[in-house]
């Protein structure tokens, strides 16, 4: 393979013409001379020769000069080195400094053809080497360019099977249908079944207030004839055949049908404005592909809007149904329950509040005339006091039964279930159960009733002191929840079997003993908390306790504010 360009470095002028007229010129090689050292090296280093043949002795550098230059520089060029006077030494040190051959002057034609010959065989392959490296990236670039094509339409795939929003599916697919065409624009167009016009429904590159307002007549434009025969159009001519819209002309266009079964229900379409560059049967296919899923993504949209709309319509009619027969069966219950404590309170205020009474007016009658040191008058002032508890409390009971409205105030939720827990706070302790507190400071106040909250507080707490009757721990904790107040009340008892969770708060229903429990603390309870606008909820586990939670609404600023009661 001749053609290659060599550097002559030699101050005789009959060297150099033998060399270029004899050898060079007639085996189709190029030359370029210098007649010193230094100025063979600059142009080695300024022209890149491919091969140098240098004599040993030149005025200003050396042969063996030039070749110490050229390798400090990193210069890679085979060199051929001539002497008349050559040595061994020589010869071993110009092959340590990279020359690939040594000549002896004179010598003979073929010689310095067979020398030469060698020298570029390393430099041809290399050429050859970096061709086969550019070939080889050339290919690999166009298959990842379709790796990234393949991979596109993959995720595309999986965002139309995926049912995502339809939107931005179809920006995905017009975004993915100029990338791998390579156009300017793209744009998405679906098919006015009133008007019969396109109106386009995604776009890439046509701006926004364009896009917006892109409408076509499906009778007169090139994208309609697409509509009309469902087949794809494709050309890359002149800009006043390719007319998209009046005053809008391209000069490539490529459409493709959306087809939703045999129906051509859109367009999809890219262009090039600017560009020359023409669209081919590979852009067609790609384009034709994102137009499948850009269908697949259409249809499933409608059907996925059909069923949504079906289903949101079915399960608004099951919760309005679903909602009337649970107020029904609420107000059945209720009304059952009702006159259930009614019956009951009339026979507790006909049985329990005379002899309560009596023992209570002798309770009086005795303090009025014991001295103020008897060590007695403790324990008949505890008669007392608990002896009007009881009468309040059957009177709260009839309350309750009659829907009596609470006597409602500001009331701080801590001040309450203190005092309902010193009242059986002490009898705990005898028995070994150990009461913990964590009331949140600066508990915001409720509207309530505070002798019926304080009724409820210590239902619950006696359900938990007898709930444990070989001790335990009774956890009291409140907080403030947003716009509520909880308080909760925590025991390590034997718990609710799951049976009877849900009728705990029914009239009558008791686990205890005869005579023990009349089934009405629960029950009072809960008609106390829902009247307040209030939960109440139960967690338990048997063998390791149970958890009552009572929330109650944050009584508003402006309510404070207007009621100016003092707190409780």
């Amino acid at each position: 393979m001749a053609g290659e360009t060599v550097l002559i470095v030699d101050d005789r002028d009959d060297s150099i013409q033998f060399l270029s007229e004899y050898i060079l010129e007639p085996n189709g090689y190029k030359y370029i001379v210098a007649k010193d050292g230094e100025t063979g090296l600059r142009r080695a280093l300024t022209e890149n020769p491919d091969l140098i043949i240098m004599d040993l002795k030149m005025p200003k550098m050396s042969g063996l000069e030039v070749l110490a230059a050229l390798r400090e520089r990193n210069v890679n060029i085979p060199v051929i080195l001539m002497t008349f006077h050559g040595s061994e030494e020589t010869a071993v040190q110009a092959f340590r400094l990279g020359a690939r051959d040594y000549m002896i002057k004179p010598y003979d034609t073929q010689e310095m053809l067979n020398s030469i010959e060698r020298a570029l065989t390393e430099v041809r392959l290399r050429a050859e080497r970096d061709q086969l490296t550019r070939n080889i990236m050339q290919v690999n670039r166009q298959l990842e360019r379709r790796v990234k094509e393949l991979s596109i339409l993959y995720s595309i795939g999986k965002s139309v099977t995926a049912l995502l929003d339809t939107e931005k599916v179809l920006s995905r697919i017009v975004e993915a249908a100029v990338y791998v065409t390579g156009a300017e624009e793209g744009s998405l167009m679906l098919v006015d079944k009133e008007s019969g016009e396109l109106y386009m429904r995604a776009a890439r590159g046509l701006g926004e207030k364009y896009a917006r307002g892109f409408r076509l007549r499906v009778e007169d434009s090139i994208a309609g004839q697409v509509v009309k025969t469902g087949r794809p159009f494709l050309e890359s001519g002149d800009a006043q055949r390719l007319k998209v819209k009046t005053g809008y002309l391209v000069k490539s266009l490529m459409y493709v049908p959306l087809k939703a079964g045999q129906e051509v229900i859109g367009v999809l379409s890219v262009d090039n404005k600017v560009s020359n560059t023409p669209f081919t049967e590979s852009d067609l296919y790609l384009l034709s592909a994102l137009a499948d899923y850009a269908a697949i993504a259409i249809v499933n949209a409608r059907l996925y809007d059909e069923v949504k709309s079906f289903s949101e319509e079915l399960e608004q009619k099951v919760i309005e149904r679903t909602k009337e027969l649970k107020e029904a069966q609420e107000q059945l219950i209720q009304s059952e329950k009702l006159a259930s404590i009614g019956q009951l309170a009339a026979g507790v205020a006909h049985e329990l509040n005379n002899p309560i009474s009596v023992m209570l007016g002798f309770a009086q009658a005795i303090l009025r005339k014991m001295p103020e040191d008897d060590p007695l008058r403790k324990p008949l002032s505890t008669i007392e006091r608990e002896g009007l508890r009881c009468k309040a409390i059957i009177q709260n009971l009839l309350d309750f039964a009659r829907r009596n409205k609470p006597a409602l105030q500001p009331v701080d939720v801590n001040q309450v279930l203190e005092a309902a827990c010193v009242l059986i706070e002490h009898q705990m302790s005898l028995d070994n159960i150990v009461v913990t507190k964590g009331y949140a400071p600066d508990l915001p106040r409720v509207l309530a009733d505070p002798n019926q909250l304080q009724q409820v507080f210590v239902n619950i707490i006696q359900n938990a002191y007898q709930a444990m009757p070989d001790g335990g721990t009774l956890r009291l904790v409140t907080r403030s929840l947003g716009d509520e107040v909880q308080i909760i009340f925590a025991d390590t008892g034997i718990g609710i079997p799951p049976e009877n969770i849900k009728r705990i708060f029914d009239p009558f229903f008791t686990t205890k003993e005869v005579g023990q429990g009349t089934g009405l603390g629960l029950s009072v309870s809960y008609g106390i908390v829902e009247q307040h606008g209030g939960t109440i909820e139960v967690e338990s586990k048997v063998g390791v306790g149970t958890t009552f939670i009572i929330t109650l609404p944050v009584m508003r600023e402006e309510v404070l504010n207007k009621q100016q009661l003092p707190f409780v």
